[in-house]
């Protein structure tokens, strides 16, 4: 079991999710592997549109491409080596995919019966909004509703 029951809530009482919690989560029905941008992005706009408790969302800051986090690399590579997630490398793209393994999978169902229902039908929906997006028009359109977040942008807007 990856999730936590010993974490209160607000209230004294209830169950917390860990943000890494939802990065595992994240994969739950994912058509294709996810590359670090769209993992990133689509857990800031969770972090954005989400009413979870702060302690289970990763936090952002302005960074080259947008909003970053820097806990969510070494949360990847921490669900890597416990064989929750495989890392994908490609040749043809220069960021590293990631993709549920069966231990994964298995992880997932427990989570799922932990999480609010309304977040995961977010969390889906801001990661298919995401990964439908090419590179350029993601960043466009969350630095277009998101403005602060691109103060440290390296990335050339039209």
């Amino acid at each position: 079991m990856i999730w936590r029951m010993d974490t209160p809530g607000a209230d004294g009482a209830g169950v917390g999710l860990r943000p890494s919690d939802w990065l595992l989560l994240l994969f739950d029905g994912a058509a294709r592997p996810l590359d670090r941008v769209r993992i990133q992005k689509s857990l800031f706009l969770f972090a954005e549109r989400s009413k979870a408790p702060t302690s289970e969302k990763y936090a952002f800051v302005p960074y080259h491409y947008g909003p970053f986090s820097f806990e969510i690399y070494p949360d990847l590579d921490r669900l890597v080596a416990q064989g929750l997630l495989r890392l994908e490398v490609e040749t043809v793209s220069t960021s590293p995919r990631y993709a549920l393994t069966a231990t994964g999978a298995a992880s997932v169902e427990e989570l799922r019966a932990a999480a609010p229902s309304e977040r995961l039908d977010l969390l889906r929906s801001l990661r298919d909004w995401v990964t439908e997006r090419s590179f350029r028009n993601l960043l466009n359109d969350l630095y277009r509703l998101y403005p602060l977040y691109a103060v440290n942008s390296i990335f050339q807007r039209p």
